[in-house]
């Protein structure tokens, strides 16, 4: 192994009153909430609508799952794959998982049934936790896999009688319903309270210590390609996460504390940042399953949260929000975004607005992905650049080299943007090839992950994005890759050529837009459309389906005889 040789750090004289380093725990992330339970045993954990559970309640659950999961035969090392929304059920499951020394493997629940049966397939679950809207997928594929028991779980299983906000997602009695109709027409389920009730006839604590390099948890991106690969993170990627957001934001990050988790927990930055960084500091977590931007204002009016952390649209839908407009937002303490750029424009709309209202805060950016636990980077609350993503969090090291190579560029010019530090993935799981050409060591003896984002740095280490260097579609926050989308519409007999593009969209940021040719003799008609939205359902997640498909006789080329998506795009976006 080359000797580690000291980085630039320019960015650290913008620092002030935040430290420099961390000292990170040498556990688990269970042992981290174990820790955060004993030092804050009555404060709020989560409030889900009104059922508010303390620091204590929490991990007494958490306690009841890993003896649950035991009782299935749960073995130290073994995935357990879960398919869930924000909900307390999902949350406890995911640290009793690390209590009991297995990983967790967690997807959208929106996952079309064969990335279902694929993501099963690449862990091997034998164990299966999944929220009852996604039965209807998950029913067809499970003879596919090698999971043994589904435990079902609902949204309306942790609700109060009366629900304070009544969101669509959380219509109890049809809920309830439907979640009979599952367990008692299907073998090998169950729900959650029959499997709490399996667990206390273990006896002991269910724990198996777990190292900090341990896999923890399997998150789900596209990488390089388009195809999903799982990205296994550590228990210290998770737990550095939080110590370093805790470091860098130690002024609001504090006991008592509350924060939105609104961004869900089958990505990075929601399990990250808005679950585990906010119990790690004592913070109550106000949980939403579904985002309705109608029910934004009672939200907010209900909970009063102290940090929100969201994509641009979940701020371009408070700015929209007419009841929210005669709020007084003082209780708003920080404003985070993430998932996606955030335009100037927007930003200084926000800025404006939250002025206005009574808070103090500003709309601060930050940057990260998947592969770096979400959060590398941002604006600190002492001072904000315009444009700009930030500067590295304690530990994290930035800098802009020519794109698929360690040759540093200059301040100022644009390279791609690579990272190092202790949040870095462990690799994308079974795939060795992609992991390499992602994480490179380089001559200065780190490991650094390209991102194949484009960006700059200015001299005082504030990095800029610019663009990115993968054909990548980001849609509320969510990454769509073009290329696995075109596959989805060539499998439909009638369709020559599929090209997909992302165009912009005021409520999404950007959209899915298909553009299509078909073969000889085959003119357009709505059956065709019928059939590619038909193989776009059975394909991929609903979230990648293309919101608008445009048939043609041809597609633009380059020189090079490859098709001219950015002009597609940048017709489009005239329109």
């Amino acid at each position: 192994m080359p000797k580690v040789k000291k980085v630039p750090a320019p960015w650290l004289k913008s620092y002030k009153k935040i430290r420099k380093n961390c000292k990170y725990p040498t556990g688990s992330m269970y042992d981290e909430l174990l820790r955060a339970c004993e030092q804050w045993p009555d404060y709020l954990a989560y409030n889900y609508f009104g059922t508010k559970v303390s620091y204590s309640e929490f991990l007494a659950i958490v306690e009841d799952a890993a003896r649950g999961f035991v009782s299935l035969g749960a073995k130290k090392g073994e995935t357990i794959s879960v398919c869930a929304p924000n909900t307390p059920e999902a949350l406890a499951a995911i640290y009793a998982i690390n209590k009991i020394g297995c990983v967790a493997s967690m997807f959208h629940p929106l996952s079309a049934p064969n990335e279902i049966r694929d993501n099963l397939n690449l862990v091997g679950s034998n164990l299966f936790v999944a929220i009852d809207i996604a039965w209807e997928n998950i029913k067809p594929i499970l003879a596919e896999t090698k999971v043994e028991r589904t435990i079902i779980i609902s949204a309306a299983d942790s609700l109060p009688m009366i629900p304070k906000i009544g969101y669509k997602v959380l219509k109890v009695k049809e809920l309830q319903k439907e979640l009979v109709n599952i367990l008692t027409k299907n073998e090998g389920t169950m729900n959650w309270d029959e499997f709490l009730g399996a667990g206390r006839y273990v006896v002991g604590g269910a724990r198996e210590k777990m190292d900090p390099e341990d896999v923890a948890i399997i998150l789900y991106s596209g990488g390089t390609t388009g195809k999903s690969k799982g990205i296994a993170l550590s228990n210290q990627n998770f737990n550095a996460c939080a110590t370093q957001a805790r470091t860098f934001f130690s002024e609001v990050l504090v006991p008592g504390a509350t924060m939105l988790g609104i961004l869900p927990i089958f990505h990075g930055f929601g399990l990250g940042v808005g679950v585990h960084t906010a119990l790690l500091s004592g913070c109550g977590v106000i949980l939403v399953p579904k985002f309705d931007a109608s029910k934004f204002d009672r939200l907010l009016a209900e909970n009063k949260p102290n940090l929100i952390i969201g994509v641009p649209s979940l701020f371009e839908a408070m700015l929209r929000n007419k009841k929210i407009r005669k709020m007084d937002l003082s209780f708003l303490h920080v404003l985070m975004s993430g998932g996606d750029s955030l335009s100037p424009k927007l930003k200084h709309e926000v800025d404006e607005f939250l002025m206005k209202n009574g808070s103090r805060t500003k709309l601060l950016q930050g940057y990260g992905l998947t592969e770096s636990l979400a959060c590398v980077c941002a604006n600190p609350l002492h001072a904000q650049r315009d444009g700009s993503i930030g500067i590295p969090f304690p530990d994290m090291y930035m800098k802009v080299v020519e794109p698929n190579s360690p040759i540093a560029k200059k301040a100022g010019e644009i390279g791609e943007v690579v990272i190092s530090g202790p949040t870095l993935m462990k690799g994308y799981l079974n795939n060795l090839k992609e992991t390499n050409e992602t994480l490179q060591m380089h001559d200065d003896g780190r490991i650094w992950l390209h991102t194949g984002d484009m960006g700059y740095m200015d001299k005082d280490g504030w990095v800029y994005f610019a663009s990115r260097l993968k054909r990548m579609i980001i849609s509320n926050g969510y990454n769509i890759y073009p290329n696995e989308v075109e596959m989805a519409i060539l499998a439909v007999p009638e369709v020559l050529i599929a090209t997909v593009v992302g165009i912009e969209d005021k409520a999404r940021g950007q959209i899915a837009k298909a553009f299509v040719v078909l073969k000889e003799d085959v003119k357009p008609s709505e059956e065709i459309r019928e059939k590619i939205n038909e193989s776009c359902k059975v394909n991929l997640a609903k979230y990648k389906w293309p919101r608008q498909i445009e048939f043609r006789a041809t597609l633009p080329k380059t020189k090079l005889n490859k098709i001219a998506y950015r002009d597609l795009q940048e017709e489009s976006n005239k329109e």
